[in-house]
């Protein structure tokens, strides 16, 4: 995981800012939730996370959130208050402070299919 957000920053991908939020997030999910970093959802959720990082640093957050009618499935599972508690500890670590609610809704997304692979 760590090469590849090396990769895209090397590659002018994502930001200085964006490569730190994200490997922050990449220690927080696997200190607390022991998640395996090296398959293709962790490191699609993580490629996500980093350039939403600096789409909402551009202040060019994404118009379209999730469809409501996975964002009520989530909300209604017994797992989203640990999912909300993770997605604003990732958010801080990566120093977001207002997050869109478009961005905020793949983030949480993201966060509930790592959380369901795991459990």
């Amino acid at each position: 995981m760590h090469e590849r957000m090396t990769l895209l920053l090397n590659s002018g991908v994502i930001s200085p800012n964006a490569h730190l939020g994200a490997m922050t997030a990449i220690k927080t999910l696997n200190d607390e939730w022991a998640l395996c970093t090296d398959n293709e959802q962790f490191q699609m959720a993580m490629t996500h996370l980093a350039r939403a990082i600096d789409r909402i640093s551009d202040n060019e957050a994404i118009k379209d959130g999730l469809d409501p009618t996975v964002m009520d499935e989530i909300i209604s599972d017994a797992a989203f208050p640990e999912i909300i508690e993770m997605n604003e500890k990732i958010c801080r670590g990566a120093g977001l402070v207002e997050v869109p609610v478009t961005e905020d809704s793949f983030f949480i997304c993201n966060l509930f299919s790592l959380y369901l692979a795991s459990h």
